[in-house]
């Protein structure tokens, strides 16, 4: 113990004083106190690596420490994020630690960090602040790439990737029921509606939340290629099958990459990648462009 020790060298001192002042016997040997005990610093460890690069369908990209495909922004402005609330749970933001690095490889020099509106600090690559996506599951997905014409992967050099993903992954559509049986059961229903946290919202036949495009103003579906991997479009053959909305509101549409889409008002609608079950809303507000449906084919923004 160090009060032990530092007794020991007091009562050192003082048996050298004595001997200097003829005090001890001319045979007794000093005594010496123990040197004190070095102490060995501990090495800092290695910093975390936030950030490296891999071969992705779209080329070599950014990804984060867990291997998933980062992306930009295009509606950040000036390396500052404008992604936050129901935007940031579908997106989330790249968060790192004062003592951060980057991979083998890559320029520190490219990447830079800037503050949240809650003082975390998010990794910024040239100027885009960097966010994985809800919609990727594994290393190697670009599930998010061309998302609402907003959204995409970042190179090594801290630019977008903005080929489109549609030649690495053909666009996910929900496939149309089965036939309906025999009268006098009743066909399960392609559009519903459910009570959620946001009010009544269209659903699907399972539940699950569907939207609407900002950008398909005129009715028209405008969500393509690597959009309609992230956001992909409710196809059906036949007429749709509809459960509580007015089936006036209830319409179809000819996409530009074949087959009929659903919609509602003016509305063409889309499942989102980023919800996994019936109830979830995570595609709500994503880049400000979408949002859940009403019964009566309106918009719920809020």
């Amino acid at each position: 113990m160090r009060t032990k020790h530092l007794v020991t060298m007091v009562f050192a001192a003082g048996a050298v004083a004595l001997a200097a002042c003829g005090g001890g016997s001319d045979d007794a040997a000093p005594v010496v106190a123990d040197p004190p005990v070095a102490t060995t610093a501990q090495p800092a460890g290695p910093s975390p690596v936030v950030v490296t690069a891999k071969e992705t369908p779209l080329g070599t990209a950014l990804v984060g420490p867990d291997g998933l495909t980062l992306y930009a922004f295009t509606n950040d402005i000036d390396a500052q994020s404008t992604c936050y609330g129901t935007c940031a749970e579908a997106w989330p933001p790249v968060l790192v630690d004062p003592d951060w690095t980057v991979g083998p490889g890559l320029d520190s020099g490219v990447f830079s960090t800037a503050i949240r509106e809650d003082g975390t600090e998010q990794l910024v690559a040239g100027k885009f602040p960097l966010y994985s996506f809800a919609g990727d599951a594994v290393p190697g997905d670009v599930n998010g790439q061309g998302s609402g014409d907003v959204w995409f992967a970042v190179g090594t050099d801290a630019k977008l990737i903005e080929e489109p993903a549609g030649d690495a992954a053909a666009p996910t559509t929900v496939p149309a029921p089965p036939a309906a049986p025999a009268a006098p059961v009743a066909p399960e229903p392609d559009l519903g509606f459910a009570e959620t946290p946001l009010g009544a919202i269209v659903v699907d036949g399972e539940g699950r939340t569907l939207y609407a495009f900002t950008k398909d103003a005129n009715g028209s579906p405008t969500c393509v290629d690597g959009c309609a991997t992230a956001w992909p479009p409710i196809v059906l053959d036949g007429e749709p099958v509809v459960a509580g909305i007015d089936t006036q509101l209830v319409t179809t549409v000819e996409r530009p990459d074949g087959g009929s889409q659903l919609k509602v008002g003016k509305w063409p609608v889309y499942h989102f990648a980023g919800d996994e079950q019936p109830g979830d809303v995570n595609g709500q507000g994503s880049g400000g462009v979408w949002f859940v449906i009403a019964p009566d084919g309106k918009l719920i923004k809020a």
